[in-house]
C-alpha cells in the first residue's frame, strides 16, 4: 500500500464528510450518513453516525471513520467501534504527520 496516496484518499473522503456534516447542521439533523473514510479510493460505503459522534472522530486529526473490516492494521489500529462503525488512529508517525498536514480543520485544532 502507498501510504502517500492512501492519505491523499482518506483526505479526500474526510473533506466530503465534512461538507456532509455542515449540511446536517444546517438542518438541525442528529446524524448523517458519511463516507467511509479508507484508504480504498473506489470504496462506495455509508456510514451512519450521530454528529456528536463524527465531531469525536474529528477532534484528533490521526483519526478516522470507517466502515468495520476497512482499517488497515499496518499503519492504523482500532481506537473505537460503535455499531456500524469503527475510528482507526494511523500510528506510524510518518502517516500522522501527513493526515494532520492534510486536515481541514488543522487552522483551528
Amino acid at each position: 500500500m502507498d501510504e502517500i496516496a492512501a492519505a491523499r484518499t482518506e483526505a479526500i473522503f474526510r473533506e466530503v464528510n465534512e461538507a456532509i456534516a455542515k449540511t446536517a447542521e444546517r438542518f438541525e439533523a442528529d446524524e448523517a450518513d458519511f463516507v467511509c473514510e479508507c484508504a480504498d479510493p473506489d470504496c462506495a460505503h455509508r456510514v451512519t453516525a450521530s454528529l456528536e459522534a463524527y465531531e469525536e472522530v474529528r477532534s484528533d486529526g490521526t483519526h478516522f471513520l470507517l466502515i468495520p473490516g476497512h482499517e488497515e492494521p499496518t499503519v492504523e489500529r482500532v481506537v473505537g467501534r460503535a455499531p456500524g462503525y469503527w475510528i482507526v488512529e494511523k500510528f506510524s508517525e510518518a502517516l500522522a504527520k501527513n493526515v494532520r498536514r492534510l486536515n481541514p480543520r488543522r487552522a483551528t485544532g
